[in-house]
């Protein structure tokens, strides 16, 4: 018991502390609380109390509801592909215009300024040429005289030909002479053999006549002898003819040779003397009693004659061995002075191929000295342009070589136009087939379709717009972009009053391939995942049906695709949160609205 009052005490210590610093807190703090907790606990009285007497509400059921579409019918269509592109237009071909010969420049044409126009080879401007007309002068006369040397030269060289044909005649005409005397030899020993056999002929027949002078008894059979001898002199004669004949086919004058060298007459004497025999024996016998004195001293003659012949013989065979001597010496002369011709006509045509030689160079040096003074004149490029910046002026010395000014080609404007490989694939590009082992396939190739292109640009507040069309492609894709690069050519870049200068920048509109049997949709209708929303007739109520479709093409305002059929009714206005079986009340474009059914009936689409 006397615990519990210190530890009171204890315990009301601090209160004391604290009545000293707020005066009266303790009993309102309790007062508080009371007062909660008898809201609180009649507020929870009521809540149980309302929650266990209320009525249960009655629930009715919720009335569908039906979207209002507008739609479109679809049908299938051919669309032709336009592709978007831009590009900075450029000249065909940019030149710069250079003097090929230094000079002062003397006159200047009047389309020689900046924006000048000019046609295919047009003068511009003339150089000062008189140092090149001096150089001409001076190649000329360097010409002529060496065409007088060469002439000269020829005149010589004709004088040595001459001595050589000399040389070679007098050698042919000694080679010629030696055969005809080795010929001339041939007929001297024929001719010594004839003389020999006249001789002998004689002499027998002398023998014969004083034979038949010693007994005539037997004349008959010298008669017969006789005639013999004249049948071997017929057969002698005959060989000597045949032996003519010989020489003459051998010398090639048989043709044209006469009786006499053929030795006819001397035959046909022979045969006359055999006749005569014959006569003679007739006569012998006739004559057997006469006394043939005359004939004696005929065959004396005839023997004497004989041995002057031959013995002429002999001499005429010595003179061939001396002739062909002399002839040998003369060949031997005629050859010497051949070679030595030849060899003075060698000098000459070394010395005139020099010449010639020389000649090809002054030649060249004149028409080079022609070409300098013709290329005085500056002329433009072979095709239409137009000077886009000048460096030069009346009075100025130029070199060879030097930029007198930069010029452009005005026949077509061209326009380097992207395309990537998506769009690729809905144009033809105009490009020949090549093959590596084909040198013909640039020959043969068929007729290249360019796609047309429009060009437009907005100069100030107007849209100006040039027709071109796609002339080739480059030769390879950009590496960074992988696009290639279509080049456009619009002719006549300059004949409209706003011309397509270069260095515009313009977009472009290439026509691209025809795609047939297409359905072409506005790009709002597709939606997320390549869907689109149909209205399709189910139990006579038009519901809603998303259908995934495949697209061919595609840009910023329609959709190009094979995925639907003729006659599908396409929604066009927007439906959130779409979803299949969605019941709908469709409005087709161009056609009458659906009729409004009572009772439990649904809208519908016919």
């Amino acid at each position: 018991m006397s615990d519990k009052p210190e530890n009171a005490v204890q315990e009301t210590e601090p209160s004391e502390e604290i009545t000293e610093t707020t005066p009266m807190q303790g009993p309102q703090l309790l007062v508080g609380l009371a007062v909660g907790l008898s809201i609180l606990s009649g507020s929870s009285g009521l809540a149980w109390y309302f929650w266990a007497n209320q009525e249960e509400a009655q629930r009715r059921p919720q009335r569908a509801k039906i979207a209002d579409v507008q739609a479109v019918r679809l049908q299938p269509t051919n669309y032709t592909i336009h592709l978007p592109s831009q590009g900075r237009v450029q000249a065909r071909a940019a030149t710069g215009i250079s003097p090929e010969v230094g000079g002062r420049i003397q006159s200047i044409e009047p389309a020689f300024k900046e924006g000048g126009f000019f046609t295919p080879g047009q003068k511009l401007l003339t150089l000062d040429k008189s140092d090149y007309l001096n150089a001409v002068a001076k190649a000329e006369g360097a010409l002529s005289q060496l065409e007088a040397k060469l002439a000269l030269e020829r005149i010589n060289r004709a004088g040595f030909t001459n001595a050589v044909s000399v040389a070679v005649a007098n050698l042919e005409q000694a080679q010629v002479a030696l055969a005809l005397d080795k010929i001339e030899a041939t007929s001297f020993s024929n001719a010594l053999n004839v003389a020999k056999a006249n001789l002998e002929q004689a002499r027998v027949a002398l023998r014969l006549q004083m034979l038949e002078r010693n007994s005539y008894s037997n004349a008959v059979s010298v008669a017969q002898a006789n005639l013999k001898q004249s049948e071997a002199t017929l057969e002698l004669k005959r060989a000597e003819r045949s032996a003519a004949i010989a020489n003459l086919k051998r010398l090639g004058k048989l043709e044209g040779a006469s009786p006499l060298a053929r030795k006819e007459p001397q035959v046909a004497e022979a045969q006359a003397d055999v006749d005569a025999k014959r006569a003679a024996l007739e006569k012998a016998a006739k004559d057997l009693r006469e006394k043939p004195m005359q004939m004696e001293a005929d065959l004396m003659a005839k023997i004497d004659v004989a041995q002057v012949q031959l013995t002429e013989a002999r001499e005429n065979l010595k003179l061939p061995a001396q002739r062909e001597a002399n002839l040998q010496a003369k060949i031997k002369v005629a050859q010497v002075q051949l070679t030595e011709a030849k060899e003075d006509l060698e000098r000459p045509a070394q010395l005139e191929a020099d010449l010639r030689a020389q000649i090809k160079v002054a030649e060249s040096e004149l028409a080079k000295a022609k070409r300098d003074a013709n290329r005085t004149v500056v002329r433009a490029p072979m095709y239409p342009g137009r000077i886009t910046e000048k460096r030069v002026d009346i009075g100025q010395v130029v070199t060879a070589g030097s930029v007198l000014a930069t010029a452009i080609a005005t026949d077509f404007a061209e326009v380097r136009l992207p395309v990537s490989n998506r769009q690729l694939a809905h144009l033809n590009i105009p490009e020949p087939l090549v093959g590596t082992n084909d040198t013909q396939a640039l020959a043969n190739q068929p007729p290249l379709n360019c796609p047309p292109v429009e060009l437009r640009a907005e100069i100030g507040s107007v849209v100006h717009r040039w027709p071109g069309h796609i002339d080739r492609a480059e030769g390879q894709f950009d590496a960074t972009s992988q696009q290639l690069f279509l080049i456009a050519q619009v002719p006549e870049p300059y004949r409209k009053p706003h011309p397509l200068r270069a260095g515009l920048f313009v977009r472009a509109d290439i026509t691209g391939n025809t795609e047939d049997n297409v359905f072409v949709l506005e790009r709002q209708t597709v939606r997320r995942g390549n869907e689109v929303a149909l209205a399709v007739e189910k139990g006579g109520t038009m519901v809603l049906q998303r259908r995934r479709v495949e697209i061919l093409w595609s840009n910023e305002r329609i959709i190009l695709t094979r995925s639907l059929q003729s006659g599908d009714v396409l929604i066009t206005s927007p439906i959130d949160y779409a979803t299949n079986g969605q019941t709908l009340r469709v409005q087709v474009a161009g056609e009458a609205p659906p009729p409004e059914k009572k009772g439990k009936g649904k809208p519908s689409v016919k």
